[in-house]
This record gives structure tokens, sequence and C-alpha cells, in this order.
């Protein structure tokens, strides 16, 4: 199935099926972005599902990012999410510019759009939903060998991280 999303759009269907899918998954929710700076309601959205048992986690880019005013936005998230139960991870080797979504490895997504607001309502995207096991347990794997190369943000650390990266 193919998503489009835009300022023209008629729905706003990458955002709509992203929170169906995160509302129906039962299992996990593996997030892939460059660019994570989400909403109330999309941290709410997250929250709830790690609180009902979801593996929910979130890799996004580390200090490598290109664009460091959403970079500190998205980490102006974090601790609401990581209280709430939501795994976030950030990419250190270079640019992670991969936008993947995978939910209980069997409902997966590829495409241009970012976990923001600005991708969902203002930018032309388009994502690739993409239905199978097979398929799936690919995307799996690839995140996970993505995670060998992140660094979890940890509760206790981020906590207390220097006042330069607090402001």
């Amino acid at each position: 199935t193919v998503l489009p999303s835009g300022p023209d759009a008629r729905t706003q269907a990458i955002a709509r099926t992203f929170v169906a899918a995160i509302n129906l998954a039962r299992d996990r929710v593996l997030i892939t972005t460059p660019y994570f700076v989400p909403d109330d309601d999309f941290r709410d959205l997250l929250v709830r599902a790690a609180k009902r048992g979801v593996d929910v986690r979130v890799l996004t880019a580390g200090d490598k990012s290109d664009v460091k005013t959403t970079l500190y936005a998205g980490r102006a998230r974090y601790p609401e999410m990581i209280k709430g139960g939501v795994r976030i991870y950030e990419y250190q080797p270079t640019m992670m510019h991969a936008k993947t979504f995978v939910v209980d490895g069997v409902w997966s997504t590829v495409g241009s759009s970012n976990m923001d607001l600005r991708s969902f309502l203002h930018n032309k995207e388009l994502n690739v939903v993409i239905l199978g096991w097979d398929f799936g347990q690919q995307m799996d794997a690839m995140f996970a060998a993505d995670l060998k190369e992140s660094a979890r943000i940890e509760p206790q650390a981020w906590a207390q991280r220097p006042l330069e990266s607090r402001m």
C-alpha cells in the first residue's frame, strides 16, 4: 500500500496509519527516523503502548545530525518518553537518514516521512506499507544491527548530563 501525505492531501494517511499501527501493536514497535520531534499526542501514544507492555524503541540521529535544532527539540521530549517506558537510541557513526517503522515483525513501512508534524502536515511525503513476516523479519534484523552502533539514552545518565547539554 502506498501512503501519500502533505498539505494538499484530503487525509493525513501516513499519520493516521502510524497511529493505528501503534494502537494495534501487541509486541513491539521499532521506529527509525533522523528527525524525531513528536508532538504531545504522538508522545502519549508511544508511552501508552509501552505501558501496555509493548516494547517501544526509537532510533534517531545522534550528535552527527545535520539539523541541530531538530536534534535539540527532539531531545527536549526524551524525559517524558523515557519515564513512560519508551527506549530511545541515538545512532553514532554518521548521520542516519533511514525512515522505517516496524510493528510486531509483520507490519512495516519505509518512506520519506519523519516522525514529526512537519512531515505529517506540511511536507509532501510518500511511504510504502508492506505486510509480511519475511520482510518484517528483515526489517527487525536491520534495526537490531543499527542498535549495535547506537547509544541508548539511559534515564539516570540523561538526568545527570552536563548543564550545557541540558540547556
